[in-house]
């Protein structure tokens, strides 16, 4: 962990940039349950940079002027890999805030249960649990 102006940071903190920076960091909260840890908005309204939360990760993202997300480009260069205490729960929370699903939780060959899901600018997210061995 880095701290930095009194914030514990994970080693790696992914940065989204989206074409609705503000819309996405309300969505991130009240779909995958995020918190916020800090907001800070442009002179227009736009938001600058923002962090959240979800049981130690950190996810950083903002307004970007011009970029085009996924959602708009049909194209994922990646995703995102998230550790939930109950991935079922997750799922269920997710799902019932309008989440498009894309893979019911399922066991996977190696250890986990997990599922996926688009997010407002149409990038791949993936929330698992471990399987108890046995």
């Amino acid at each position: 962990m880095t701290t930095y102006e009194n914030r514990d940071y994970p080693t790696l903190c992914p940065y989204l940039y989206c074409e609705d920076g503000a819309a996405m960091f309300d969505w991130l909260q009240r779909v995958f349950g995020f918190t916020e840890r800090m907001r800070s908005d442009r002179p227009d309204g736009a938001l600058g940079h923002a962090e959240l939360e979800l049981d130690g990760a950190v996810v950083m993202l903002a307004h970007v002027g011009g970029h085009k997300s996924p959602r708009t480009t049909g194209v994922r260069p990646g995703g995102l890999y998230v550790h939930v205490a109950d991935v079922d729960a997750h799922y269920a929370h997710a799902k019932g805030q309008g989440a498009q699903v894309d893979g019911e939780p399922a066991d996977q060959t190696y250890g986990v249960r997990s599922y996926g899901a688009i997010d407002l600018e149409g990038n791949q997210w993936w929330f698992s649990t471990p399987l108890s061995p046995g």
